[in-house]
């Protein structure tokens, strides 16, 4: 968990400094085209894709795949289903829709090479902590990163391609992921060229439809407002909001880095006390530093984004309680995933979802961007609270028992730090006596 959450850590810092530089390079016209862009490209991908992800993965972590047949599957599907996005987005780009219009037409061609790359990219990154590689998946993901950073220099600021340059750097980063991933996997997990076999196939499909739904809310719901802003407010209001949006899911690593770790652990095996115990932690520590940065953030975005991002500020202490419900709920859906219940998963974002779509559409007219942000927040409590009662349902646990800190809480952190700092002595005892 911790080589995690310092991976994650520092993939905030390097998406920090990726939106300071979209911001200061593209402003908030050219952030809003970069937005609808990158929202079609990643998405509509995603949607013909199912089990590329989270199927493939579950049965490496069961040992019912091997590694090569898990990679080939997923290869499979995201060539597949990715072609396929491809062809139904062609018409889509040159149709009279007002989400088409609030970026150039060539950069949606562009964004289409995203479709295919972005989805097997996070495919043969899932499998790096499916086999506990979490200190690989840290390097190659600060790598992805450092390749977007530097191209996003040499392609936006030095040849001034604008948002075609910002599109192209992010490709560039995944493409350089995978490149990475596969290599790995080669050599030390492996991997091997090999078809996939019907039987295997139809497992991680099979899988992948349960959570399809799922897994195609938690991509959307976080882009799902942009979607709909791209249909009836202006290049600016998107840019804000996507902005705003994307430094209050940076508020998402501890969750994120906590439930890597945890979901090989309890796949096969349920412990939903120690589910419940990493929800707790990581509700504590998430609303701690998010407290924090919402103290400062007047002048943060001032000095982050630029002084032309300031009305962003008041989204931010909008969207902090739905963040809040959503990095809670991540580590209810990672218990969920575990226990072969994905469904359970699907029907909550489902939920989440549906408030979203209906309550901005609604608020919009009187509240303006301010409510695409209470449409994100509201669907994402919603989310928390169907998995929690879920949860409740399932596992027996009182109310107290679910959210009410232990002594043991502490005992954990303080017992699981001992081990982790032995540990790393030993590694660099060895290493030095070598």
């Amino acid at each position: 968990m911790i080589i995690s959450l310092a991976t994650r850590l520092g993939l905030a810092a390097g998406s920090l400094l990726v939106q300071a530089m979209l911001a200061y390079m593209l402003l908030p016209e050219g952030r809003g085209a970069y937005a609808v862009c990158l929202v079609f490209g990643t998405l509509l991908g995603l949607v013909f894709t199912p089990g590329a992800l989270q199927g493939a993965q579950h049965f490496v972590i069961t040992r019912q795949a091997s590694v090569s047949q898990a990679v080939s599957a997923a290869f499979l599907i995201s060539i597949a289903g990715g072609g396929l996005a491809v062809a139904l987005a062609l018409p889509m780009i040159h149709s009279a829709i007002p989400f088409f219009q609030k970026a150039d037409t060539h950069t949606f061609h562009l964004a289409l090479a995203l479709i295919p790359i972005t989805i097997f990219s996070a495919a043969v990154e899932h499998q790096l902590p499916a086999l506990r590689r979490f200190a690989r998946l840290g390097i190659f993901s600060m790598l992805r990163v450092a390749t977007n950073v530097l191209l996003l220099m040499l392609l936006v600021w030095g040849l001034g391609w604008g948002v075609d340059g910002a599109v192209l750097s992010l490709a560039a980063g995944h493409l350089v992921m995978i490149a990475l991933c596969l290599w790995d996997l080669w050599r030390h997990c492996g991997l091997a060229p090999e078809f996939p076999l019907r039987s295997r196939l139809t497992l991680i499909l099979g899988y992948g439809l349960r959570y399809h739904a799922a897994g195609i809310g938690n991509a959307v719901e976080s882009h799902i407002s942009v979607l709909l802003l791209g249909l009836i407010a202006s290049q600016a209001e998107i840019g804000l909001f996507a902005a705003a949006s994307m430094l209050m899911l940076g508020f998402l690593v501890i969750s994120n880095a906590v439930g890597n770790a945890l979901l090989p652990r309890i796949t096969g095996q349920e412990r939903p006390e120690l589910a419940a115990r990493c929800m707790r932690l990581v509700s504590l520590a998430t609303a701690s530093v998010m407290l924090c940065f919402l103290a400062l953030s007047t002048p943060l975005v001032r000095i982050v984004l630029s002084e032309a991002f300031s009305p962003a500020v008041p989204l931010l202490w909008v969207l902090a309680p739905g963040i809040f419900a959503y990095a809670t709920a991540g580590i209810l859906m990672t218990y969920f995933k575990a226990v072969n219940r994905p469904a359970a998963c699907s029907w909550a974002v489902a939920l989440g979802l549906g408030m979203n779509l209906v309550l901005l559409p609604l608020l919009y007219p009187s509240l303006g961007i301010a409510a695409a942000a209470w449409a994100t927040t509201i669907g994402m409590i919603c989310r928390c609270v169907f998995l929690v009662v879920l949860f409740k349902k399932i596992t027996g646990f009182a109310w107290y028992a679910v959210w009410l800190p232990e002594r043991a809480d502490a005992v954990f952190l303080w017992e699981a730090g001992q081990a982790a700092f032995r540990r790393r002595s030993a590694t660099v005892e060895r290493t030095t006596a070598l």
